[in-house]
């Protein structure tokens, strides 16, 4: 190039002098020689140095010397050296081309030869700049000696020099080592100069260069920062008033290399444009010169912010010829970059620390740049946050342990020690130590980039959020030398923020006779002018003032900006703007660190200003020209000057002269202010502005315990303003967490319509609530420390609006501690089913949240809580009359529903020193509607409530009535309706009452003439009161009251029809350890409760003949009646007056008893009011109704007689005349002994005086007229009692030649003590053949083995005994050779069972027994040994064939077997054949229990033989039919029963309801019987269980036959595996508790040779690949959904990457496959992306596959991709793959 500047010169020359100081010294006794080599003789190209001596002394300081004194010493260095050997055209070069690299020579090597090199770029068209950007630059330069400073380093050692040749000025000259930095000429010129000083030290850098266009219209500004100072403004042409058309402006802002830039845009209104079509009308560009990152804004905008990547920023901004707006004002300042941070800009995203989860590195500077668009704010969500703490000093310390709970002195002193060693932050976040600058040792620092707001954090956080009130947030992250710390990982997101405000008038003046224009602004008793239009005008228009009277509201009104604007001519002239503040007084406004703008350049930084108001005038000047009457001062200032002139005033200052009359509004025309000495530049404008811009947004900082009140606007004084748009924020420190109480809240209803409304968003969690309408007692927590409040209105109707008390908490991070949204699920303490093993110091808490309208119920089944000391377990309810609720003890099941929408238990875990254990469920209770329709009644107290009598209005509604006791006191709830009025029908309104924990409720729909009880199973019933959409006249009038109760496991509940109940351990002795069991008999309100005890046996009474050791009680709810009975009784009645009964079973701790065995039915509740009763006295009379005149159409009356258990009634009927009726079918009199079942139906005229005597003490009368002839008078009779007799006895003859005899009360159980004689008698000649088709009786005694309890005895015609018989059998029959037969039939005073069914037949003497030989071919049937159940024959052979439709099999039961028995069974045996398949199992010996049997075909022979001797009672069957299945079995073990038997060969095998999660408590077994020389083997191909270490929970648990070997299997083993067998039967056992149900299994099972029993099993650890973000690369695996089985997470962005080897395609199945469905699949979804085939997508799966599916991909590498929302999600998918081949064969 032949150039070289002159400060190249300088430090070539420099350099020469300080390298001939080093160059070399050759030293003797006095003289030495100091060597130097001249300059290089060329700068390049090869040239020369020459070696030059010279003669010094050997001083302190060297003294030139004649150089003969240092001959002799010898100088070993060349005379001469090559230099400068590079190539001239590698180092001096002219570069035309658009763009290009330019480097330090040798690149990338980092030394470097040359000692000068420079680079000329010259572009070829002159309209263009060079940007150049290093990537690079490292430039080590001189070290620090011979006095040289880092200046003359800079300057004289390795250095590069910038400059652009047609500006001199600009250049600049770098050295050291610098981040990625661009520079940019002004001209199409640029060079590049390079200068070093030796090449052993680390000297490179490396550039790129290209050309950007400058504009051809001269709209253009450069900005160096280092010369035009470190801050400043840019604005659109004309700014603030409009910008001109077809304008292409350019501005670029350069900063020195260490430095990024920040533009602040304060105001932007452009052309409205679509950023999607990158806003092709009036548009602002702003580029990052280095990385050319850039946004295109139009329209208007939010203030916002923008940072740069490095150092240089370009902006373009462009006009088309259409509309042009006010344009855009920019503040830039520059802040310090250490380098290049990562900047994210799309949404949503993640990042980490470096190294991240491993610990990061030591001595680490991070940045992350978040940049969201300026209608955006940003928020940060830290899920894992684990730095360095902060330094703490001994009193923080000890403060900190004991806030901890470590008081005492060995606990204090462990604790120290643990935050000595760094170990108590990691078990407990609540040990956090906020970070400040001093304390900080690794930190995050947060920088909200347009508000410059910093937040640090530090430590061990629990996840948090923070959420930015502009669009650009920075972080830096900072570590000194511990690495012992993993960091943190953080998601971030971007949500909208309200539309930017209109700028609004709120003060005008105009020039002219306005005198008083100050006083005006400062008046807080008015506005002015405040309707005339003209007052508001910017031009002259009208003198008049005008200001909004809501400027004197100031602090209220929300202003963020106030803005200063003179006009003249309708232009703006000069404009201040200043940021709002909160103050009342109106002069605070304008305050020098308010002001944001100002178009004088010496205002950017306003130290030293006066901004004066008062009633003089408004005045912006320096502290020299602030005074009005001093304006000689040379150096005074003034930018600013409203003058307003009191009468017969004046002023030194000679602009002001011409307001001596009239008010001036003065500015300075200057580009800084105006000299008040001289008034030079100053002019005035004719109309004087103030505006605003102003929102009711909140930004709110909560300090704990600090609580804030927030109300809509207007709240308390008048309805909230249509089209609000507010947004509140709500943040706190980390450990803390947000509450919300609202305690008014009355909007627009019609949420879904969201006309006016109200959303809360946890920001942490992303969970919102959107609710509207009159709302009550809403309470809203979040799970961290940030919340948002958005409250919409529209343009319709308005209301009050709300006020919330807003508290921020402290929270609890344990890991046992949660809040839970969903709509129900399950509770339990730490550690169950076992006690807490650890404490924790917290506590453990849950807070279960519902959306604002609805409550929630706590319904616990189990609580046992004992403790030493005092830590106590708590419910929580905020808004109820007991805010705290202790629990204590061992409690019965117990519900609590919550006053509000929140409810939150807390205990405090203290091992050793508690024992806690309990499970609870949670769910919602329904929104009460209207909200406040909600009441709490505690039934300790008995009380009463009501409902309104007057007609409530139209609209569906929730009332709610909730009635309880305190848990601790283990009582009920009884609730007695004495008028229930409900006058709409079908259902359109009704009553429901329900137990909140146990869930059983009656509803009811019509209104109730009798008063009826509801009486709950626990401590807490809910009554809700529905109204329809009708208006109508209800009515609800109640009492409640509470009562005692017992253990669960000692109550039962009855709500059918009719049933039995009985004593515990019945027919053994009660247990005497019990002090109470009950039985709630519940019917509906029309119903009573008839209890018939059919046997009875406790304990005697006292010697006062008292019931008061063991006894019955019998509690008539509704009346409160209570009895009670002991002793032995004979069976005996009893019956309600109301719809329910309580039995209590009440005993000591001595005598033991058989106790009772009970029937209860509900029967028709008498109405004393219409007809029939209840009679219980000794003695009364009774009639139809009417009698004696006629009773009446359509009449139902029932009468209950009841007396003492001892006595019996005789009912006598003076008059009994009904309609005539053959078959007694129209109107009728029933009358029904309700202990034996004796009934007689009565019609027409029936002779009279007629008696009837009920053997027990309970008649029900029931009389029934249709709707037909009524004409007749009915009945009339009375009652009387006396003693009962306690046998029951019957008596009967049979004469006829066939018949049927059944036990008393047939198919009711028969009663005890009976004694009943049948005899039947046929003709002579002939024998009577008896066929049992039915018996039941008591079994035999089993010490003596005979029927010496309950039995038939068979007499023949001499009443010889021909069999006693008892227990249970088939069908059998009996041939008596005789023409009489007698049974006798005997029951004893304990048990009871349901009896018998004989037929008797008459048949021939002389026909011999048929042959036992039988063919069945119906689809079922019995058949039995010969003579079953009495013995069979000797040498007795029957062949039973069963051959069924060509579709069936055949299922064979063997109810009861008993043959001779011997090995291999040679003797008396059965053997079954399935004839086509030849499947042959052979029977003998006593087998107990059924025996069950199925055959492969439709055809089975069954072969009975005996031989000679030794016969038995032989065997009774039953044989089925079922489909022969399809293709493999599939058996659950649940299909009938719990136990399924197959002999099939092969089958499968899944869990119940497969494939969706199987239910609980279910105990189900498959048992596989197979042939002797066969074992089972059992695959299991999916498989997942609740997991357990001993598989105590859920199991499947495989057994075989005979040696009982088992192994048990649960959670989630890896698939598949296998088990085998020992022997040919096996059973699959699978059990489920109560709790956590999982997706079950599938497998199967098929006959194999026995070789012994083999397992493959499950591996402990499963290989299945689980994680949200996953690459696989075998040729075949598993994967899932993160959690799987358990639901996949919200929000969730997975990717499981699949790469098999090239020439392989992927084959994936999805096995099972449930993802939140939605027809488009927008909302969660799975779809399948082929990467080697340019990222071909599938369609988007969703929803739940009953079957597996296929995909197979185009390539060997595919992502696996799954997408979620923010609300529901399901359990996912199970997927296995595979690589195929990629060759197709065709044909």
């Amino acid at each position: 190039m032949g150039r070289v500047s002159s400060l190249v010169e300088y430090c070539l020359l420099s350099i020469l002098i300080v390298y001939s100081l080093k160059v070399g010294i050759v030293q003797g006794q006095t003289h030495q020689w100091i060597t130097t080599y001249t300059p290089c003789s060329k700068p390049c190209g090869g040239g020369i140095q020459t070696l030059v001596k010279e003669c010094f002394t050997v001083e302190f300081e060297p003294k030139p010397a004649f150089k003969q004194y240092c001959q002799g010493l010898v100088v070993i260095q060349p005379l001469t050296k090559a230099c400068n050997t590079q190539s001239c055209e590698l180092c001096e070069r002219t570069l035309t081309t658009l763009s290009g690299i330019v480097t330090s020579p040798y690149y990338p090597e980092k030394f470097t030869l040359p000692r000068y090199c420079a680079v000329h770029i010259e572009l070829p068209e002159a309209n263009r700049r060079v940007v150049l950007a290093f990537s690079e630059f490292s430039l080590d330069g001189l070290e620090l000696e011979q006095g040289l400073t880092a200046e003359d380093v800079c300057i004289c050692g390795t250095i590069c020099l910038l400059h652009d040749p047609n500006f001199d000025k600009i250049r600049e000259e770098l050295c050291g080592t610098k981040p990625p930095f661009v520079w940019v000429s002004q001209s199409n010129q640029l060079d590049v100069e390079f200068i070093t000083e030796r090449h052993d030290i680390f000297n490179r850098f490396h550039a790129n260069y290209t050309a950007i266009t400058t504009s051809a219209s001269g709209c253009t500004q450069f900005i160096d920062t280092e010369v035009d100072g470190p801050n400043g403004f840019l604005t659109s042409l004309n700014f603030p008033n409009h910008y001109e058309n077809n304008l292409h402006c350019e501005y670029i802002i350069q900063a020195d290399p260490v430095h990024r830039l920040i533009l602040f845009v304060e105001s932007f209104q452009l052309e409205p444009g679509n950023p999607k079509t990158n806003c092709n009308t009036d548009h602002l560009k702003i580029s990052d010169l280095y990385t050319w990152r850039n946004d295109v804004y139009c329209g208007t905008q939010h203030s916002f912010a923008w940072v740069s990547d490095s150092n240089g920023v370009w902006l373009v901004f462009h006009t088309n010829h259409e509309f042009v707006y006010e344009g855009f004002l920019i503040a830039y300042e520059v802040i310090d970059r250490d380098y290049y941070p990562l900047v994210f800009t799309t949404f949503p995203g993640e990042f980490q620390t470096p190294g991240y989860p491993w610990a990061y590195p030591a001595f680490t500077k991070f940045e992350y740049l978040i940049h969201a668009k300026p209608s955006e704010v940003v928020v940060i969500t830290f899920n894992d946050f684990h730095l360095e703490a902060a330094h703490t000093t001994e009193e923080e310390e000890i403060a900190l342990c004991e806030k901890l709970g470590f008081v005492e002195n060995d606990t204090l002193d462990t604790c120290l020690e643990m935050i000595e060693n760094g170990d108590l932050c990691g078990r407990s976040r609540s040990c956090y130590i906020p970070c400040t600058e001093e304390t900080a040792q690794d930190f995050i620092e947060i920088l909200d980039v347009y508000y410059s707001e910093i937040s640090m954090y530090c430590g061990y956080l629990p996840t948090f959020s923070w959420v930015s009130k502009g669009n650009e947030v920075l972080l830096r992250f900072y570590s000194d030398e511990n690495e012992d710390f993993k960091g943190f990982s953080a998601s971030y997101r971007a949500i909208e923020r309200r539309p930017p405000s209109e700028w609004e008038l709120v003060f005008r003046a105009a020039s002219g006779r306005e005198r008083n224009a100050a006083s005006k602004w400062l008046d807080e008793s008015r506005g002015y002018n405040e309707g005339a239009k003209a007052a508001k005008s910017v031009t002259v228009g009208s003198l008049q003032t005008y200001k909004n009277r809501i400027v004197n509201e100031w602090e209220n009104i929300g202003v963020r900006k106030v803005k200063i604007e003179l006009y003249k001519s309708g232009n703006v002239l000069s404009a201040f703007i200043f940021e709002g503040i909160e103050s009342s007084n109106l002069t605070d406004w304008f305050e020098c660190e308010n002001l944001i703008y100002a178009p004088y350049s010496n205002l950017y930084n306003c130290t030293d200003l006066v901004f004066k108001i008062d009633e003089e005038g408004f005045e912006i000047a320096n502290e020299l020209g602030s005074n009005g009457d001093n304006c000689t001062d040379a150096d005074g200032l003034v930018w600013l000057d409203l003058q307003d002139v009191p009468d017969g005033s004046y002023t030194t200052c000679s602009y002001e002269n011409a307001a001596a009359t009239t008010t001036r509004f003065f500015y300075s025309t200057l580009p800084e202010g105006t000299p008040t000495n001289t008034g030079t530049g100053m002019e005035y404008a004719d109309v004087f502005t103030i505006w605003i811009q102003r929102d009711c947004d909140q930004h709110l900082i909560m300090n704990p315990s600090e609580p804030k009140f927030v109300e809509s606007e207007d709240y308390g004084f008048a309805n909230y303003p249509h089209f609000e748009y507010c947004d509140m924020y709500f943040t706190t420190d980390p450990l803390q967490h947000i509450t919300f109480n609202f305690k008014d809240f009355i909007m627009q209803t019609d949420c879904e319509l969201q006309r006016d409304y109200v959303v809360i968003e946890d920001v942490t969690s992303e969970y919102s609530d959107l609710f509207c309408g009159k709302q009550s007692d809403v309470e809203w927590t979040t799970t961290a420390n940030n919340a948002i409040l958005r409250f919409r209105t529209d343009a319709s109707i308005n209301y009050a609006g709300f006020q919330a008390e807003v508290v921020a908490l402290s929270r609890n991070t344990e890991d046992c501690s949660s809040l839970l949204r969903s709509s129900f699920g399950n509770l339990t303490n730490l550690d169950y089913p076992d006690s807490p093993q650890y404490i924790r110091p917290q506590g453990c808490s849950t807070l279960v949240h519902a959306p604002p309208a609805d409550r929630v119920v706590f319904s616990f089944n189990k609580f046992s809580f004992d403790f030493d000391i005092g830590p106590e377990f708590v419910i929580v309810d905020n808004f109820g009359n007991d805010l705290l609720v202790p629990l204590s003890g061992h409690l019965y099941p117990f519900s609590w529903t919550s006053a509000s929408n929140e409810l939150a238990l807390w205990y405090y875990p203290q091992p050793y020193k508690s024992y806690l254990i309990y499970r609870s469920s949670y769910r919602r209770l329904v929104q009460p509607l209207p909200a406040g329709c909600l009441e709490f009644y505690d039934a300790e107290f008995s009380g009463f409530f009501d409902w309104p009598l007057l007609a409530m209005p139209t609209g569906s509604q929730n009332c709610f009535t909730i009635i309880r006791t305190h848990p601790v006191l283990n009582r009920r709830v009884t609730v007695t309706f004495s008028n229930l009025v409900l006058q709409l029908q079908e259902c359109d309104a009704y009553l429901q009452v329900q137990d909140s924990t146990t869930s059983r409720n009656d509803k009811y729909c019509t209104t109730a003439q009798v008063s009826f009880t509801w009486t709950s199973d626990t401590n807490e019933a809910i009554i809700k009161f529905y109204h329809g959409p009708l208006p109508a006249l209800h009515q609800v009038e109640a009492e409640y009251r509470s009562l005692q109760r017992v253990d669960p496991q000692w109550y039962q509940v009855f709500t059918e029809d009719s049933g039995h109940f009985w004593s515990p351990n019945y027919p053994n002795l009660y247990p005497n350890d019990i002090p109470v069991a009950e039985y709630l008999f519940h019917a509906n309100a029309f119903q009573l409760v008839l209890i018939v005890f059919t046997d009875f046996g406790v304990e005697g009474p006292d010697v006062n003949g008292t019931c008061r050791n063991d006894y019955v009680r019998l509690y008539d709810l509704l009346d409160q009646r209570k009895d009670n009975y002991c002793n032995d009784q004979p069976p005996f009645g009893w019956c309600s007056s109301g719809n329910e009964a309580l039995v209590s079973l009440i005993v000591d701790k001595t005598a033991q008893k058989r106790g009772f065995y009970a029937n209860y039915a509900f029967l028709p509740r008498p109405d004393p009011a219409a007809c029939g009763g209840l009679f219980n006295s000794d003695s009364g009379e009774f009639s139809s109704p009417n009698y004696p005149r006629a009773y009446g159409n359509n009449q139902l009356c029932v009468y209950v007689f009841q007396v003492s258990s001892d006595k019996r009634i005789t009912l006598q009927f003076d008059q009994l005349v009904t309609q005539p009726d053959v078959k007694c079918e129209k109107d009728h009199l029933e009358v029904q002994d309700k202990i034996t079942g004796r009934k007689n139906v009565y019609c027409g005229t029936v002779g009279v005086p007629l008696t009837w005597t009920s053997q027990g003490n309970v008649i029900v009368m029931t009389f029934i007229s249709d709707l037909t002839d009524s004409a007749y008078s009915g009945f009339t009779g009375s009652y009387t009692i006396s003693d009962r007799e306690d046998t029951q006895t019957c008596i009967e003859e049979f004469m006829a030649q066939s018949g049927t005899i059944k036990s008393p009360r047939f198919p009711s159980d028969y009663y005890n003590n009976a004694n009943c004689r049948y005899e039947i008698t046929v003709d002579e000649g002939f024998a009577i053949q008896l066929t049992f088709v039915e018996f039941n009786l008591e079994p035999v005694n089993p010490t003596t083995t005979s029927c010496d309890f309950d039995y038939v005895e068979i007499l023949d015609g001499n009443d010889v005994s021909q069999d006693k018989l008892c227990g249970s059998r088939g069908p059998f029959e009996r041939r008596i050779i005789s023409n009489k037969v007698t049974l006798i039939f005997s029951s004893d005073f304990i048990s009871f069972y349901k009896g018998f069914v004989v037929n008797y037949e008459q048949v021939s003497l002389t026909t011999p027994p048929p042959s036992c030989d039988q063919v069945f071919t119906g689809t079922s049937g019995v058949f039995t040994s010969p003579n079953y159940p009495g013995n069979y024959p000797d040498n007795t052979e029957c062949r039973i064939e069963i051959n069924v439709a060509d579709t069936l099999r055949v299922k064979i039961t063997f109810t009861d077997f008993s043959l001779e028995g011997y090995p291999n069974c040679p003797y008396d045996y059965v053997k079954v054949t399935d004839i086509e398949e030849g499947i042959m199992e052979k029977y003998c010996g006593r087998i107990d229990g059924p025996i069950e049997w199925r055959s492969e075909s439709h055809n089975v022979l069954v072969l009975f033989h005996s031989d000679d001797r030794t016969p038995s009672s032989g065997f009774t069957a039953i044989y089925e039919t079922e489909p022969i299945p399809v293709g493999a079995l599939s058996l659950s073990g649940c299909e009938s029963g719990s136990l399924v038997e197959t002999s099939a060969q092969f089958g499968q095998l899944i869990s119940p309801n497969y494939p969706r999660p199987y239910s609980l408590n279910q105990n189900c077994r498959v048992r596989i019987t197979l042939r002797p020389e066969k074992a089972c083997l059992i695959t299991f191909t999916e498989f997942a269980l609740e997991a357990h270490p001993k598989c105590a929970y859920d199991y499947v648990e495989l057994t075989s036959f005979p040696d009982g070997a088992s192994e048990r299997f649960c959670g989630t083993p890896f698939v598949p595996f296998t088990w085998r067998s020992t022997g040919n039967i096996c059973e699959v056992h699978f059990n489920s508790d109560a709790f956590v149900p999982s997706q079950g299994y599938r497998g199967s099972f098929e006959a194999v040779e026995a070789v012994g029993r083999i397992t493959v099993a499950p591996t402990t650890e499963a290989p299945t690949a689980s994680e949200c973000n996953q690459e696989l690369s075998h040729k075949s695996g598993t994967f899932t959904t993160p959690n799987y089985p358990a639901k996949y997470p919200l929000n969730a962005k997975c990717s499981t990457r699949i790469r098999v080897p090239e020439g392989f395609l992927i084959q994936v199945t999805f096995r099972q496959f449930d993802v939140e469905d939605e027809p488009n699949c927008n909302w969660d979804y799975v779809e399948i992306v082929d990467n080697g085939a340019g990222g071909v997508k599938t369609k988007r799966f969703c929803g739940n596959f009953q079957q597996s599916f296929t995909h197979t991909s185009l390539s060997n590498d595919i992502e696996v991709k799954l997408v979620s929302d923010n609300y529901e999600s399901k359990t996912g998918y199970f997927a296995s793959y595979k690589a195929v081949s990629n060759i197709v064969n065709i044909g």
